[in-house]
């Protein structure tokens, strides 16, 4: 890891939906998964990719490493895979619009999942930290709304773990179109058609504005914290 130097209440039960606890969904038709990209045809699928890029999962270990408290509220939480490197007594909570995630980590027993929209109102969720691990780039623009709605529910701090552009040169435009639309379109936000990744001056800039400190790159990932 490269340090880098810069100048519940818990919900309530009713929010859980019966597939939720059962960890059940309604199967996708072929047109449907048209929409999503390689990565969330399948919850599998995606902790091999996940995976792949970092093997040693020095990514999710970072965040755990740093949690703070007793309880955790995972925004866009994909598999749950921080879950699995939590200790017992860290309360796991993971928020994700897509549903068939979300049923596999209640099926896995990775603490509690919820179907919801990270960008709207999560006023009934509150944990000591927040994580908010590989998601700004799917909320584009609408980073700043994602911050907040963090901040609203962190006691002790948020935890942000982001990847940024690094493509140049003329392969630029095919790899954007391979990232956003083949591999990396979550099939749930509008505003994906549009979405990238923030170029790393622009990441660090936004971060800093938000009282980001202690900045890490772990890989392909800048990691900070934002106190409360």
């Amino acid at each position: 890891m490269e340090e880098i130097k810069i100048g519940m209440k818990y919900p309530n039960i009713n929010t859980v939906t019966q597939n939720e606890m059962k960890g059940t969904r309604k199967r996708k038709t072929i047109k449907e998964r048209l929409n999503f990209g390689i990565m969330y045809q399948h919850p599998r699928i995606y902790d091999f990719a996940i995976w792949l890029n970092d093997p040693k999962q020095l990514i999710v270990k970072t965040l755990a490493k740093n949690i703070e408290g007793n309880s955790v509220l995972d925004l866009g939480c994909g598999t749950g895979t921080l879950y699995t490197h939590l200790p017992d007594t860290v309360e796991y909570t993971g928020l994700d619009l897509n549903e068939d995630f979300i049923a596999f980590v209640n099926k896995k027993n990775r603490g509690t999942a919820h179907v919801r929209d990270i960008l709207k109102d999560l006023s009934d969720f509150q944990a000591d930290t927040v994580v908010l691990s590989d998601v700004l780039h799917h909320v584009t623009p609408q980073h700043q709304q994602l911050i907040d709605n963090a901040l609203l529910c962190a006691r002790k701090k948020v935890i942000i773990s982001a990847c940024y552009e690094k493509e140049e040169g003329p392969f630029k435009r095919i790899s954007e179109f391979i990232g956003r639309q083949i591999i990396d379109n979550d099939g749930l936000n509008d505003q994906r058609a549009g979405a990238g990744w923030l170029k790393l001056d622009e990441l660090l800039s936004f971060l800093k504005d938000n009282n980001g400190e202690n900045f890490q790159k772990v890989l392909s990932h800048i990691h900070c914290e934002i106190k409360v």
